[in-house]
């Protein structure tokens, strides 16, 4: 057991104190515990603190009687203390595990090292007294300065007792940048194939703090190297096997919101094995539809630049404004941004860049006519042919071809409405 005094305590856990040393007073342990103990240990920055004490939850609801039952079952009870809210859970194991994801039941216990036993990760399973002083029976401490990714106890029973944490153990060993002990990563390997007990939700949520987190590139090799994604519940076919020529260390300069369609885009997967995956991890709506926009647009991209010569740029920038105006704005530029990822940054991405911006308008409503002042004057029903009409004088404006003005909006309409009618007469 590493024992010894904290020197500096971040201010939020400054801020609970109090709540600690109320419980202690009451002859109750508490401490802190988790990821705000983790966090405050490397200097970084902590965004919740967590209280854990041998007090019941009844207790604590006597010793704080404005708290919040908010999770009895679990011994979880959120205290009110100075306008702040902290959850304070009552020290406990669990029974047997049901189906590698959760827990048949939860027993209080008046153990803390009792309660430190049933975590993941000896970095996750250390806590801090009121006092400043460490308490940690699992050498968490060690493992930090050793910069290594340890289960507690027995890494094959972690990892049985809930298949997710495999997930979270890549996630914590790309964040900090840190190894496998050897026995946590074989455990790992041993026992991917449990991660099909875990629903499709709880995966998500753990590829996306993956995806936005500092590394998502040394996610991704852990992933590859452990197999995980290839058990998954439903099929991940865009995942499993990532195209290699890529410089997915610049993942990491992409905004959040984009490093999803850069992934997907650069997977080397069809549409529909993206679609597939996209489908199984439940993605929200918006973030599928900005993501597929990018592909498609990409393809579409990549087939014109293959199929034309760079000397033809009327007939490439037409290509080009065309896939804006089918895709949108914001695919086009998240196109371009995520172009980053190539072998060498494509000559084509600048000129493409300056085209886009140079674009009046990409939008019918950005147009200086509507369809109901194009029937006026036109003198037509309105009909089909208002729609036609109107995406050909956007392409017409986008590509510089035509003013963005209503009068010269109305005497081209008049114009091509002339010309497809004496067609039609021949």
């Amino acid at each position: 057991m590493t024992e010894g005094k904290w020197r500096v305590m971040p201010e939020m856990m400054a801020g609970a104190l109090p709540v600690l040393e109320k419980l202690n007073s009451q002859g109750f342990e508490a401490v802190f515990v988790g990821g705000c103990v983790r966090d405050t240990i490397m200097g970084l920055h902590i965004h919740d603190v967590d209280i854990a004490t041998a007090a019941l939850p009844e207790q604590v609801m006597e010793i704080f009687p404005d708290s919040i039952p908010t999770g009895l079952q679990h011994g979880t009870i959120t205290v009110r203390f100075q306008n702040e809210l902290y959850e304070v859970t009552t020290f406990r194991t669990e029974s047997e595990y049901e189906q590698h994801r959760r827990p048949a039941g939860v027993r209080f216990i008046a153990s803390l090292e009792g309660d430190l036993l049933r975590r993941d990760l000896t970095i996750n399973a250390m806590a801090l007294m009121a006092d400043g002083k460490l308490y940690d029976p699992f050498k968490g401490l060690l493992d930090i300065e050793r910069r290594l990714i340890r289960c507690v106890g027995d890494a094959d029973a972690r990892f049985q007792e809930d298949a997710l944490r495999m997930l979270r153990a890549v996630r914590f060993a790309a964040k900090f940048s840190y190894s496998f002990a050897y026995r946590t990563w074989r455990a790992l390997r041993s026992h991917h194939h449990l991660l099909r007990h875990i629903a499709m939700e709880r995966v998500m949520a753990e590829l996306d703090q993956m995806i936005e987190g500092p590394r998502p590139a040394a996610a991704m090799k852990l992933l590859g190297a452990s197999g995980l994604l290839q058990h998954t519940a439903k099929p991940l076919p865009a995942l499993t096997d990532i195209q290699k020529n890529m410089r997915w260390d610049k993942l990491a300069e992409l905004k959040p919101s984009l490093r999803w369609a850069a992934l997907l885009a650069y997977s080397g997967a069809t549409v529909g094995q993206t679609e597939t995956t996209m489908e199984s991890l439940r993605f929200p709506g918006r973030l599928k539809a900005s993501v597929m926009a990018v592909i498609r647009l990409q393809l579409q991209m990549k087939h014109a630049l293959a199929a034309r010569s760079y000397s033809e740029e009327n007939q490439l920038r037409r290509e080009w404004t065309i896939c804006v105006l089918e895709y949108g704005a914001e695919a086009a530029a998240d196109w371009l941004e995520i172009l980053i990822l190539e072998e060498s940054y494509p000559d084509f991405a600048m000129t493409f860049k300056q085209w886009l911006e140079e674009m009046p308008a990409t939008v019918l409503k950005q147009l200086k006519i509507d369809g109901h002042a194009l029937a006026q004057g036109v003198k037509r029903q309105p009909g089909s042919w208002m729609g036609s009409a109107m995406k050909r004088l956007l392409l017409a404006v986008a590509m510089q071809q035509l003013p963005n003005e209503p009068h010269r909006l109305l005497e081209q309409a008049k114009l091509w409405i002339a010309e497809d009618m004496t067609n039609d007469d021949e």
